[in-house]
């Protein structure tokens, strides 16, 4: 029984923070997957558009270097991310692309916003860098 309600609080707190089935919860997780090191995995969100798949391999494998040699080296010189909030998501009329507004707190305690845009695939919500 304890058990149980220990899944259900887990379940309840993952539904509450938005999870990562939602745009703004995969918002969140790419950056905290980036500020990990978790760079194969953090690309794994993104939406490619190649036409065969050794066309979205080689894509992914560019967004993968521009995190690990890029992203991850600028998140490390501000301390890395202290927390990931979503300050908003608006999503178009047919619920298919979605726009997230971010507040991203670092460790060294400076503050940003930014907007991401989010496309809806059949293997979920994913970063749009077709924009």
């Amino acid at each position: 029984m304890k058990r149980l309600f220990a899944l259900l609080v887990v379940a309840l707190f993952a539904f509450a923070c938005g999870g990562s089935s939602t745009p703004g919860g995969v918002a969140v997780e790419l950056y905290n997957l980036v500020a990990a090191g978790n760079y194969e995995k953090a690309a794994d969100l993104i939406a490619y558009e190649g036409e065969t798949p050794e066309a979205i391999a080689e894509q992914k494998a560019m967004i993968t270097s521009l995190f690990k040699e890029k992203a991850g080296p600028q998140l490390e010189a501000k301390g890395g991310v202290k927390s990931v909030e979503v300050l908003g998501e608006t999503l178009s009329e047919d619920g298919k692309q979605a726009d997230v507004e971010l507040k991203i707190v670092y460790g060294n305690d400076t503050e940003e916003t930014e907007k991401v845009s989010l496309v809806l695939t059949d293997d979920g919500w994913k970063h749009s860098i077709s924009k």
